[in-house]
């Protein structure tokens, strides 16, 4: 009997499966850029990334929207996923190239999109700041 009750529990553990997607709640909101770090040029306009700038993104559950002073840019789907225990990717417009999956983290208040891979030392990582 114990025997037969250590299989169940063992066949139990073996037949979960952690769930790739992650929550989204914390995308969901109004998020405006702040600006971008890598090993390249300096911005040459400060008021790009200020507060007010007006470059921001909208994500609902499921949709969002690229706006520039109120002006609707593009809008579309999107879908997260879980890469591995430390990463997440975000597709958007259901985009499978390689090139288009873009990893992200959300860190209090500072959401940052980088680059396609989860580790280059020298890629862009953009920032924005939810309102």
């Amino acid at each position: 009997m114990k025997r037969l009750l250590l299989f169940c529990v063992f066949a139990a553990l073996l037949s979960c499966k952690k769930d790739k997607t992650p929550n989204n709640e914390q995308l969901i909101g109004k998020w405006e850029y702040r600006g971008s770090s890598c090993y390249c040029a300096t911005p040459q306009n400060y008021n790009a990334v200020k507060p007010g700038n007006g470059n921001i993104i909208v994500f609902t559950a499921t949709t969002y929207q690229r706006l520039n002073k109120d002006t609707l840019k593009k809008s579309g789907t999107y879908r997260t996923r879980r890469y591995d225990n430390a990463h997440e990717q975000i597709m958007f417009d259901n985009d499978t190239a390689a090139n288009s999956i873009t990893f992200f983290k959300i860190d209090g208040k500072i959401l940052t999109f980088y680059g396609t891979v989860p580790l280059a030392a020298d890629g862009p990582e953009d920032h924005y700041e939810k309102l």
